[in-house]
C-alpha cells in the first residue's frame, strides 16, 4: 500500500518532468510487476547520469520490490550525496530499513534525525515533509511538537493542523486548536476554519465542547472560545443550548441583538421554529430604538408564517395570532419597502387559508405599488396577484398578470414559475395542446420543483388525450382540478363523483382518486383522504402520483391521526422505492426523525 502512495506522490512531484523512451519503459515493467527488468533499465539510466526524482522512485521501489536492501541503500545513499542540502531524503534510509524489517532501527535513525534538526525552523519543515511523504504522519506531528517547543507555535500551527486534519486525527486536532488559540489568539480565524473536521464528527465535537467548557469555567470573559462552544452546540443541533450561548455572546461582544438575530436565521432555515421564534422576541424585546427591531419583527413573522404553512391543518388560533402580528406591524411602521415582505405573507394568509381572494387582490396592489421595491419581489407579487384573480375567474387578468412576470424574467426562475401557471391556466380552459408545448420546455426548467410540476402536467395531459375525439374526460378532470384551485369543494366533488360513472376504466382514475383525497383534505376528513391517498400508491404504484400519495398520506398520519409507526414505515417506502421523488429530501428526514425517536 505504501508503495502505491509513494507512486502516486512521485506523479506529482514531477509531472513537469519529461520523460525518456527508456524511463518510459522503465516505468512500464514496474507497473506490470516485471521487475527484474525494471531494476536494469533504471540502473543504466542511473549509471548514465543523474537521474531526475522521477527515476529515483521507480527504481528505490524497484529494488524494495526485489528485496535488495543494500543496493536500495546505496542508491538512496548516492541521492544524499547529489543533494547535501534535502534534508527530507534522510528519510529515505529510515524508510528503506523500515520496508525491510528493521523498524527499531529505523524508529532510532528517525529520532536521530528529527532531534539533530530542531535548531533551524525550515529544516523541521522540510524533514517533517519528507516523514509525511513517506507516510510517517506520527513522526511529522513529533517532529512540529518537538518544534513548537523550542521555536512556539506561530511557525507550524498551520502544518501542524493539515497533519492532524489528513490524518483524522479530530480529538488531537481539537487539543491543539483550543491550545493554540490560548496561546496565539491571533490565529483563531484560521483555526476556526480548520476545525471543519472536527464538527463532522459527533465524538470529536462533544470532545471540543468539554475542554471548552472546562477552560470556560475559569475564563468566562473568552469571546474566542465561547464562539467556539456556539459553533459545537450549532453542529450537534442543540438550539437551545446555542440560544442561551448565543446571547451571552451577544452581550459579551455588544452586538446590540446581531448575532441572536444570525441564529434565528439559521434555526429558521432549519426549520427549528421554537428557537427561531425565540431568537425573534429576543430582539423585540430590546426595544423600538435597537437597530435590528424591524429584522425582528420580519423574522417573527416569516417563522410563524412557515410554521403554519408546513402544517396540514394550521391552527385557527396560529392563523388569527399571525394576521394580528402582521396587523401591528402595519399600524406602526406603515406600508414601505422594509415590511412589504412580511405584510406579502399576509396576503397569503388571505388567499390561501382565509380565503379572501378580493382581499388579497387589493393588499397586493397596495404592495406593488409602494416605492423602491426590488423588480424580483415585485414579480413574485405579481404572480400571487395572478393567483388570487384566477381563483375569482379573472382568466385574462391573470393570463397577463403571468405574461408580464415571463416577459420580464424570461431566463429567470420566476420567468419559469410564470409560464408553469400560464400553461396550468390553458390546461384548465382545455386547451391542452399549447399548455402541453409550454410544459414540455418547462420540464428541462432550473428549478426541481417547476420541473417536477411540468412533468407531471405533462404527463397527465400526454397520457389522456386524444383518447376520444373532443377530449371530454380530461376536459372534465380540468375543470374538477380548476374548481378546487378556486376553493369550490362541493362543485369540485360533484363533478368528480360523476367521472367514474361517464367514463370507467378511464386511465385518469389515479388521478381522480388523487384530487378526490385533496377534497377530502379540504373537507377536513382526513381519514377517508389517507384512504384515497392509499388506493392512488397501492393500486397505481407505478403511475406519477404514487409518491406524491406516499408523501400526503405520510404528512397526515404523522400530524393528523398522530400515527407514527404508520408515518415512518410510509416515508420509509417513498425513500426507498421512490429515490428519484421531489419530496424524497424531506420523506428521509422525517424517516430518519421518527426512526430515532
Amino acid at each position: 500500500m505504501r508503495i502505491i502512495i509513494i507512486v502516486f506522490v512521485a506523479f506529482a512531484w514531477v509531472c513537469s518532468f519529461s520523460q525518456t523512451t527508456q524511463e518510459r519503459l522503465g516505468i512500464q515493467f514496474f507497473e506490470n510487476n516485471e521487475y527484474e527488468k525494471a531494476e536494469a533499465i533504471f540502473k543504466k539510466i542511473y549509471q548514465q547520469n543523474t537521474p531526475s526524482i522521477y527515476v529515483y522512485e521507480y527504481y528505490l521501489n524497484t529494488l524494495i520490490a526485489l528485496k535488495k536492501q543494500r543496493e536500495a541503500e546505496k542508491v538512496v545513499e548516492y541521492r544524499i550525496k547529489k543533494y547535501p542540502s534535502d534534508i527530507a531524503l534522510q528519510v529515505d534510509l529510515g524508510f528503506v530499513l523500515d520496508r525491510f524489517g528493521e523498524t527499531e532501527k529505523a524508529n532510532r535513525f528517525f529520532d536521530k534525525i528529527s532531534k539533530s534538526s530542531t535548531e533551524n525552523i525550515y529544516e523541521i519543515k522540510v524533514l517533517a515533509n519528507g516523514f509525511q511523504r513517506r507516510g510517517y504522519p506520527e513522526k511529522a506531528i513529533e517532529l512540529y511538537q518537538l518544534g513548537i517547543k523550542k521555536h512556539g507555535h506561530l511557525p507550524f500551527y498551520v502544518e501542524l493542523i493539515y497533519v492532524y486534519r489528513s490524518t483524522l486525527k479530530t480529538k488531537e486536532l481539537a487539543d491543539f486548536s483550543i491550545n493554540l488559540i490560548q496561546q496565539e489568539p491571533s490565529t483563531y480565524t484560521y483555526v476556526n476554519r480548520s476545525l471543519i473536521t472536527v464538527f463532522e464528527e459527533p465524538e470529536a465535537v462533544e470532545h471540543l465542547r468539554q475542554i471548552i467548557l472546562k477552560i470556560i469555567q475559569k475564563k468566562p470573559d473568552n469571546v474566542m472560545l465561547n464562539e467556539l462552544l456556539l459553533e459545537c452546540f450549532i453542529h450537534q443541533k442543540k438550539y437551545a443550548s446555542a440560544f442561551k450561548q448565543v446571547k451571552y455572546i451577544d452581550r459579551l461582544s455588544n452586538a446590540q441583538g446581531k448575532r441572536v438575530l444570525d441564529l434565528g436565521d439559521l434555526c429558521l432555515q432549519n426549520h427549528v421554529f421554537k428557537e427561531a421564534i425565540d431568537a425573534y422576541y429576543y430582539i423585540i424585546d430590546l426595544g423600538k430604538n435597537n437597530p435590528y427591531y424591524l429584522d425582528g419583527q420580519n423574522g417573527l413573522i416569516r417563522a410563524l408564517y412557515q410554521q403554519i404553512s408546513l402544517s396540514i391543518q394550521p391552527d385557527s388560533s396560529e392563523l388569527s395570532t399571525l394576521t394580528l402580528k402582521i396587523q401591528e406591524l402595519i399600524n406602526q411602521e406603515g406600508l414601505t419597502y422594509k415590511t412589504v415582505s412580511s405584510i406579502y405573507h399576509l396576503a397569503e394568509i388571505n388567499l390561501f387559508y382565509l380565503k379572501k381572494p378580493k382581499e388579497t387582490c387589493i393588499l397586493l396592489k397596495k404592495i406593488i405599488e409602494t416605492p423602491r421595491l426590488q423588480p424580483g419581489f415585485v414579480a413574485k407579487c405579481k404572480l400571487l396577484l395572478g393567483d388570487a384573480s384566477l381563483v375569482q375567474g379573472l382568466e385574462w387578468e391573470a393570463r397577463l398578470l403571468y405574461g408580464q412576470v415571463e416577459k420580464q424574467f424570461k431566463e429567470d426562475a420566476l420567468g419559469q414559475e410564470a409560464r408553469f401557471k400560464s400553461a396550468k391556466l390553458s390546461y384548465y380552459m382545455g386547451d391542452f395542446e399549447w399548455a402541453q408545448s409550454q410544459l414540455d420546455v418547462l420540464k428541462m426548467a432550473t428549478t426541481q420543483l417547476i420541473s417536477n410540476n411540468a412533468m407531471e402536467l405533462s404527463l397527465l395531459i400526454q397520457d389522456n388525450i386524444g383518447l376520444d375525439s373532443t377530449n371530454q374526460a380530461l376536459t372534465d378532470y380540468a375543470k374538477a382540478d380548476f374548481l378546487l384551485f378556486q376553493n369550490k369543494v362541493n362543485a369540485c366533488n360533484e363533478v368528480l363523483n360523476l367521472l367514474p360513472f361517464k367514463y370507467p376504466n378511464h386511465s385518469l382514475n389515479d388521478e381522480i382518486y388523487f384530487l378526490k383525497a385533496r377534497v377530502q383534505e379540504q373537507l377536513g376528513d382526513f381519514q377517508k383522504a389517507k384512504s384515497l391517498y392509499t388506493v392512488v400508491y397501492q393500486k397505481y404504484p407505478n403511475d406519477i402520483l404514487a409518491d406524491n400519495a406516499l408523501f400526503r398520506a405520510g404528512v397526515i398520519s404523522i400530524q393528523i391521526l398522530k400515527d407514527q409507526k404508520e408515518a415512518k414505515q410510509l416515508f420509509e417506502q417513498l425513500v426507498f422505492n421512490y429515490s428519484g421523488s421531489l419530496y424524497v429530501t424531506e420523506a428521509r428526514k422525517q424517516y430518519l426523525k421518527l426512526k430515532n425517536e
